[in-house]
């Protein structure tokens, strides 16, 4: 009886069927994406099937431990007309079809999403919550990773947990052999300084200002150092400010896959809260991150060979960010506060160590 008993339980703990909704943006992708590990590491048999916008689904569908990759058009979803927000939610309904899931991990607080899942039905949700009368999740100053597989175990704690990213299994197209780096010695620097927006707002307050990114350029390569610059097509106005500074230009060249690639081939990565901050994550590029508004305990690179510098530490207003909405402020004096020579300083200690 208890051979049959634990065979039954077996095969149940095998088979669990999971969804999970994180629609995007890039950099909360990748820190959710330590939650596929765990689930993995704690359930083998597991099915995982992952609901998520256009731009982060070719990268999601590189991780072998993620069974299925269910793609919304969310320019279409957030921007569209009418008809084109009709057709887009129906095109991921029949994608769902009338599937069960045992498990279903929304990680949202708003219900906007949820519409996409009315034709799929689960025997339990668990959600980030924001309703006072329930515990709040994510936790302020926490790192959002924990925050993922807290939300999957559903416990308050005491927990302690490993975060390790799954396999990343991209096949070189090319791309790293192409822009691999000369034999001339020199330490490669990245340098991302856009970035920082979505589909609904641009958060130029989490921006390091560009001409500390010259400055510190200028420092970079003034010292013997190899400067490429990085980022996505709608990046390319940065450009305008490293006239007469010996750099390569990979703005806008590489999808998310090359630009995992592209990172592989670099000693670090310097850049602010964003999406490049953690996609350094997976090609196990370290990174100095530069923060102000945003707390770095919640969105600091899990690399141990990584840092990050928090501008404006005598501001009171520091951090602003409540999750959700920045302060009204016009200055951004916390990241300006941050100088080009500190910043060089940490870069040149960290590739000495």
């Amino acid at each position: 009886m208890q051979a049959n008993s634990f065979q039954t339980e077996s095969l149940i703990f095998q088979s669990l069927n999971i969804l999970i909704v994180k629609i995007g943006a890039i950099g909360d992708v990748v820190m959710c994406l330590p939650l596929v590990a765990h689930i993995r590491k704690k359930h083998p048999g597991a099915r995982i099937t992952w609901l998520c916008g256009s731009q982060v689904a070719p990268m999601l569908r590189q991780f072998p431990d993620i069974d299925e990759v269910l793609e919304v058009d969310e320019k279409s979803l957030m921007t569209g007309s009418p008809f084109a927000r009709i057709s887009t939610i129906l095109s991921v309904w029949k994608k769902l079809g009338f599937r069960n899931f045992d498990r279903t991990l929304y990680f949202y607080y708003s219900n906007l999403y949820r519409l996409l899942l009315l034709p799929a039905s689960s025997k339990r949700t668990d959600r980030f919550e924001r309703n006072p009368a329930k515990r709040q999740n994510p936790i302020p100053g926490r790192h959002h990773s924990w925050d993922y597989i807290q939300t999957f175990e559903n416990s308050d704690g005491p927990f302690q947990f490993d975060l390790s990213y799954p396999t990343f299994s991209y096949q070189n197209t090319g791309f790293e052999n192409l822009h691999s780096r000369q034999n001339t010695g020199k330490k490669r620097i990245a340098l991302s300084c856009g970035g920082a927006k979505n589909l609904l707002r641009d958060d130029d307050l989490r921006r390091w200002p560009v001409n500390r990114y010259r400055e510190l350029a200028l420092l970079l390569t003034q010292n013997g150092y190899e400067l490429i610059l990085t980022g996505a097509p709608s990046d390319l106005w940065v450009l305008e400010h490293f006239e007469g500074i010996e750099y390569q230009n990979f703005i806008g060249k590489a999808g998310l896959n090359d630009f995992i690639l592209l990172l592989k081939t670099a000693d670090l990565l310097i850049t602010h809260d964003s999406g490049p901050l953690h996609l350094a994550d997976l090609a196990n590029c370290p990174v100095l991150g530069l923060f102000g508004p945003t707390i770095p305990h919640e969105k600091a690179s899990l690399q141990t060979h990584s840092a990050w510098i928090w501008g404006g530490e005598n501001l009171h207003c520091r951090p602003c960010y409540d999750g959700r909405n920045y302060s009204v402020c016009s200055s951004n004096d916390c990241l300006k506060q941050v100088s080009a020579q500190t910043v060089f300083a940490k870069a040149v200690g960290m590739l000495s160590e």
